[in-house]
């Protein structure tokens, strides 16, 4: 661990704080080149950056507080004190994000399908640059592997977002040979992300919330939303329809046999 980056004198720099700096810079350029490259307007995708920055620092910070209730509870105070009680909830920061350019989108009439797409092309190296910075701070803590040792749950997820980073440069060069329509890659990478985060989430040393900790909730409602947007928009209902009378039909016969 290396939480502290540099010290000289009074002033201490974090190393997560810096790194969720450089992270969020990464996502920005990523996001701004993406959209900017299908000919969106410069003031259009500066609107989408800096209303959905600000909704993601708030939905952070709230859904942090949510779940960690009893380090408020003796003064709201704490609440706006990060210096005092750090701490912010990515997966309340994402929703608060994705909420926001979901809803402009439609405002400032930038395609939809567009965005997601862009935001699922700058996402995965952002998250990385954040979570090295995760690392280095001991901010996201694993169960116990062995005796004195614990799960390095952020490298695991480092280790998967490269991965996805591939899977994703595939599914996107597929949906172009395929003529597969805009948004179609972001709802795939969200599907895949949200799968394979849900899995990492075993090894995290989370409060668990009927059944299932707090993120892992989040990434079942992000999994059942991008099913439902791929069954809307990426030709869903061309396979599962068939599928599902198919199905409907075998059972039928059973049952008049």
């Amino acid at each position: 661990m290396y939480p502290i980056l540099v010290s000289i004198g009074p002033v201490t720099i974090f190393s997560f704080s810096v790194f969720l700096v450089l992270a969020w810079l990464t996502f920005s350029f990523l996001f701004w080149r993406s959209l900017r490259t299908s000919g969106t307007e410069e003031d259009r995708i500066f609107d989408l950056t800096f209303y959905a920055t600000i909704v993601a620092c708030i939905t952070a910070r709230a859904a942090f507080v949510l779940t960690h209730w009893d380090l408020f509870s003796d003064t709201w105070l704490k609440i706006l004190a990060l210096w005092v009680t750090p701490g912010l909830s990515l997966y309340g920061g994402l929703l608060g994000g994705v909420a926001t350019l979901v809803s402009m989108s439609r405002t400032i009439k930038v395609r939809l399908g567009l965005v997601l797409d862009a935001f699922a092309n700058a996402l995965p190296l952002a998250l990385i640059i954040g979570l090295i910075g995760a690392f280095l701070d001991g901010a996201v803590v694993g169960k116990i592997a062995q005796v004195g040792r614990r799960h390095p749950v952020a490298l695991y997820e480092i280790a998967a977002l490269l991965l996805l980073i591939l899977v994703q440069s595939m599914l996107a060069r597929k949906a172009v040979r395929l003529q597969k329509p805009q948004g179609i890659v972001g709802v795939w990478f969200f599907m895949l992300w949200s799968s394979v985060m849900f899995i990492l989430e075993v090894f995290k040393e989370s409060r668990v919330y009927w059944s299932f900790t707090a993120n892992q909730w989040v990434l079942v409602a992000i999994f059942a939303e991008s099913l439902g947007a791929l069954y809307v928009r990426g030709g869903g209902r061309q396979w599962i329809r068939p599928f599902i009378y198919k199905l409907y039909a075998k059972i039928s016969n059973k049952h008049s046999v």
